[in-house]
């Protein structure tokens, strides 16, 4: 294996380390994602414009909070 393979590998496992409760979190995060997209959506076709809001904002918050979260981590600020 030469040094550009040996690189390559430390590149995938940086990416890949973690705790696992932290892959599970960010799992639980996608569903709850694609739960309230869905709901959103469903609820304005509907023609449920109260609950579509609803989840509409649900689903920019946790948008907005794994941003955030993702960007944080990212930068190493926590």
């Amino acid at each position: 294996m030469n040094n550009h393979d040996q690189q390559d590998n430390e590149e995938y496992y940086k990416i890949a380390r973690g705790p696992w409760y932290q892959w599970v979190l960010w799992a639980v995060w996608l569903f709850l994602e694609i739960i309230f997209l869905q709901a959103a959506v469903a609820s304005s076709k509907e023609l449920e414009p109260r609950a579509a809001i609803v989840f509409w904002l649900l689903f920019g918050v946790f948008a907005l909070g794994g941003i955030t979260v993702w960007i944080i981590r990212r930068e190493r600020l926590i």
